[in-house]
C-alpha cells in the first residue's frame, strides 16, 4: 500500500545465506565456439549477484565422450550445490544425473535442450521445432519449387542427441505445410565428426551422388565448415545455419552463408542463473518453459546485432 520496495542487498546481509549453483556445459573447443556463449552469459549474471551471496561453479564435459559427462556429474553431486544448470545433450546420462539430483532435493534447470517428462524447474532455450520451421521458411524463400535440399547434421553421437530430430521435423513441416508448391526433395546427411577433413570427405561423397542440391540447412553451429567446402569447389548452394560463432560471422560477412539463426545463447545462460537466484533467494517459482527469441541475422544487420549484444 505504501509502495515500499525492500533493499535486496540488506535482506541478503540479514539472512546471512550463501547459495552456490553448478553449471554443466559441453566444453567449447576451440574457445570461441558455441558453448563459450551460454557460459559467458551465466558467469556475467552470477558476477552481478555475488554481493547477495550467490556463486557459480562451472563444470565441463566433452561432447565426444559420455564418460566425461558422468565424471563431471558425479563431481557436482559430491559438491552438493543448491541448484544446477544443465545442458542435457547426452539423454541417457542426463536422465540418470537428474534422478540423483531429485533424490538430493537439488533443483535443476535445462538449458539449450530439454528432455520430456523430467522434474526440471524450467527449460530455458529455443523452441527447437519452431527454429527448424523458421529455417525452412527462410531457405524456401531463396529456392525454386522442386529444388533439392540437404539437411546436414554435423555432430558426434547422433543417436543420443536430444534436439536435432525435432529441429529436422520442424524444417520438414514447413515444406509439407505448403502443399500448393511443387515439392522440394529433402535429403538428410549425418556426419558423426567435427574434423574438417572428414566433413569434406563426406560432403564430397554426397555431392557426387546428389549434384543437383540447391540449398543446405546445417542444424548445428558448423555452417562455416560447409561454406568453406562450397567455396573450395565453387558451388553455388544457398546455406543457412545456427549461431553466431566466429566462423559463421566471417562467412556471413563475405556472403558464403545466407542466413544465421541466433538462439540467444548468452541470454540463455544469464536467464538460467536469474531463474535459480529467484527460486533460492525470493522463493519464486519459475515458468516451466522460458523460450528465448530466434533472431534472424543476415549480412546487412550483422554488425548492428553484434554491437547491441
Amino acid at each position: 500500500e505504501l509502495n515500499f520496495n525492500p533493499n535486496l542487498l540488506a535482506r541478503a546481509l540479514a539472512m546471512k545465506n550463501q547459495f552456490t549453483v553448478c553449471s554443466l556445459f559441453p566444453k567449447s573447443f576451440p574457445e570461441n565456439e558455441y558453448w563459450h556463449l551460454p557460459k559467458q552469459g551465466a558467469e556475467q549474471a552470477a558476477n552481478g549477484l555475488k554481493d547477495f551471496g550467490f556463486f557459480l561453479d562451472t563444470f565441463y564435459y566433452s561432447l565426444f565422450d559420455e564418460s566425461s559427462f558422468i565424471e563431471q556429474a558425479n563431481k557436482i553431486l559430491e559438491f552438493e550445490p543448491d541448484g544446477v544448470i544443465l545442458a542435457p545433450l547426452f539423454i541417457k546420462e542426463s536422465i540418470l544425473f537428474v534422478q540423483k539430483l531429485e533424490e538430493a532435493n537439488i533443483p535443476y534447470v535445462f538449458i539449450d535442450a530439454t528432455i520430456p517428462n523430467q522434474k526440471n524447474i524450467s527449460y530455458i532455450g529455443p523452441d527447437v521445432e519452431r527454429s527448424g520451421f523458421v529455417a525452412g521458411k527462410l531457405l524456401s524463400s531463396m529456392l525454386l519449387p522442386g529444388d533439392p535440399i540437404l539437411v546436414l547434421n554435423i555432430v558426434k553421437g547422433m543417436e543420443n542427441s536430444s534436439s536435432l530430430t525435432m529441429i529436422e521435423k520442424g524444417f520438414r513441416d514447413y515444406f509439407t505445410g505448403n502443399s500448393n508448391q511443387v515439392e522440394n526433395p529433402i535429403h538428410t546427411l549425418a556426419i558423426n565428426s567435427i574434423d574438417k577433413s572428414i566433413i569434406f570427405q563426406e560432403l564430397t561423397k554426397f555431392y557426387i551422388k546428389n549434384p543437383t542440391i540447391k540449398g543446405v540447412f546445417v542444424t548445428t553451429s558448423k555452417a562455416h565448415e560447409v561454406a568453406e567446402f562450397h567455396q573450395k569447389h565453387d558451388l553455388n548452394i544457398r546455406l543457412i545455419g545456427f549461431d553466431l560463432v566466429d566462423g559463421n560471422i566471417n562467412c556471413l560477412r563475405e556472403g558464403s552463408i545466407d542466413w544465421i539463426i541466433s538462439q540467444s545463447p548468452i541470454q540463455q545462460g544469464a536467464r538460467a542463473v536469474k531463474t535459480l537466484f529467484d527460486l533460492l533467494f525470493h522463493k519464486t517459482e519459475p515458468k516451466l518453459v522460458q523460450y528465448v527469441p530466434l533472431d534472424v541475422i543476415i549480412r546487412e544487420n550483422l554488425d548492428f546485432y553484434i554491437d547491441f549484444q
